[in-house]
């Protein structure tokens, strides 16, 4: 069997969250650390499990499954999938297949990629193909990698919704706030978000942890994840007042400037009238006036570890899941 990055972590007393930041984003790590890595890397014979993806001739693919191509955290899952591949020197095409949140579309789109030889492996971001399908996939040999989300016959990439949200719920907590509002995704319909479910969870249990009562008029769900969706929940926090004294935007940092930007137009004040959090550590958080306290995913790590589970499974069959920590940022926004 070849080696998996979980071996090079193994033999480098290191997690694979680091070893997958060594190869990608090495400037985040000391030198030495990342001298350890790379030496690793390349001398462990690691790289011989991706011998097939390095040889000249016909290009072959992996294809990402995607709710929406125009998506900020997608892009930076893109942005940790291609520096993976240049960081191991891979001669693969990726394929981008959005499915608009449709139910059919990815299972018409995922039975024709099956029976396609171009195509080695599949990543589908915060989706869950059926049973069915994915069984198919597992009978062809065919590896499918599930990004923030699980299911039987496929491995995932894991963020840690729920733990995310306790320690964004757990801050504003502690920074004096008791009515703390949250703005989400969708968790009904006809293909509702897992994650926006794994998040709603995470936001009543740490309420309950704190002591801190649930009312279901501080939930704002959303449809999309981007600034304008930000403006509505604002509107409608405004609307039907008093304003939260925080407002957890799950739905992403993008929102949360949105959010931002209405309390701004009402001459409220952020965070002396209301705090806000965002999600995911975009680089726009850091960017913005007030920078936006966030929940970070390490939204590139998570590409780049879903790619080398895919190629590594294509080789070794189904291997574990990969778990990515969320972490707290603080900023000037909470």
């Amino acid at each position: 069997m070849a080696l998996s990055i979980r071996d090079v972590a193994l033999s480098t007393s290191l997690s694979c969250e680091t070893i997958l930041e060594g190869m990608i984003t090495p400037s985040a790590l000391e030198p030495e650390v990342v001298r350890h890595i790379m030496h690793a890397v390349r001398t462990s014979g690691y790289l011989e499990t991706f011998a097939r993806w390095k040889e000249s001739g016909p290009l072959r693919a992996v294809a990402i499954l995607t709710p929406w191509l125009d998506s900020a955290s997608g892009t930076e899952t893109y942005r940790g999938i291609d520096r993976a591949l240049s960081a191991l020197g891979l001669n693969v095409t990726i394929l981008s297949v959005p499915t608009r949140g449709s139910l059919v579309i990815r299972e018409s789109v995922m039975a024709e990629i099956l029976v396609t030889d171009k195509v080695d492996a599949v990543i589908a971001l915060n989706m869950i193909p059926s049973a069915g399908i994915l069984a198919r996939f597992r009978d062809a040999g065919k590896p499918v990698i599930l990004l923030e989300t699980r299911a039987d016959d496929a491995q995932s990439v894991l963020l840690e919704n729920a733990r995310g949200m306790s320690i964004g719920i757990n801050y504003l907590a502690g920074q004096g706030h008791g009515r703390i509002a949250m703005m989400n995704g969708p968790t009904t319909g006809t293909e509702p978000s897992a994650v926006a479910s794994e998040r709603l969870i995470g936001y009543l249990t740490a309420l309950q942890r704190r002591a801190l009562p649930f009312d279901e008029t501080l939930v704002f769900e959303s449809r999309n994840y981007d600034t304008d969706a930000g403006f509505r929940a604002f509107e409608y926090f405004y609307e039907n007042g008093p304003l939260p004294d925080a407002v957890f935007c799950a739905t992403g940092d993008m929102s949360a400037l949105g959010f931002m930007n209405a309390a701004r137009e009402r001459g409220v004040r952020i965070p002396e009238d209301v705090a806000v959090m965002g999600y995911d550590d975009l680089p726009v958080a850091s960017l913005v006036n007030p920078g936006i306290t966030t929940i970070r995913q390490r939204l590139m790590i998570a590409g780049a570890g879903a790619l080398v589970l895919a190629l590594e499974s294509a080789v070794n069959g189904p291997g574990e899941n990969l778990v990515i920590i969320p972490e707290l940022v603080v900023r000037g926004t909470a």
